[in-house]
């Protein structure tokens, strides 16, 4: 008789690994706020109300971001693409292209609430208000820890490869995830990366 043809496993999804990625991210984050002392008191109220981490948030005046400078210096590459669920596919925040081993500093001013790998990847979460969470990553080797106060635009490590090359900028208000390019501010206003199409010349 033939030899069994071997098994192989289907081949994984990179949009969907992403998606589990960042959502574990969030998991996380959550796991480690809800320490006594890093949990804010509307972050608090919204998981009494059992609002899904994946969630997408809607605006509210009683939530006071603050601008957010670039964490590094390029054009978003890609956008912000609300999740069809907690866990459903989409792009849970804004990616920026520039070159790996970029600097990485801070969007603002707040205190590290995860920071360490996540399916393999360094990623960094910092607490910049009551209930507001930004998250950036992939970093080489995060220059902060847990629990520690950041300054706005200090060093929190380099770019590392593992997400198209690019860096990814997260926010999220009272867990649930929002688009933070209505945020940023101080360096006027980011500019798309262009899209290399073929036999479509580039515009100037």
């Amino acid at each position: 008789m033939p030899p069994a043809a071997s098994r192989r496993p289907p081949p994984r999804n990179p949009i969907r690994l992403a998606a589990a990625a960042l959502a574990a991210l969030g998991l996380a984050v959550a796991a480690v706020a809800s320490a006594p002392g890093l949990l804010a008191p509307s972050a608090a109220a919204s998981r009494q109300a059992g609002r899904p981490p994946g969630a997408v948030a809607r605006r509210s005046p009683a939530v006071r971001v603050p601008p957010l400078r670039l964490p590094v210096p390029g054009p978003v590459a890609r956008g912000f693409e609300p999740p069809s669920g907690p866990y459903g596919l989409g792009h849970r925040g804004i990616d920026l292209a520039a070159p790996l081993g970029t600097p990485v500093v801070a969007p603002a001013a707040g205190r590290t609430a995860f920071a360490g790998p996540v399916a393999g990847l360094g990623w960094i979460s910092l607490g910049v208000a009551p209930g507001v969470l930004v998250t950036v990553g992939p970093l080489d080797r995060p220059a902060v820890r847990a629990g520690q106060t950041v300054p706005a635009l200090a060093r929190l490590g380099r770019l590392a490869p593992g997400h198209d090359g690019r860096l990814h900028l997260g926010l999220r208000i009272d867990g649930a995830y929002v688009d933070p390019l209505p945020y940023l501010a101080g360096d006027g206003p980011p500019r798309l990366a262009p899209l290399d199409l073929p036999g479509v010349a580039a515009s100037p």
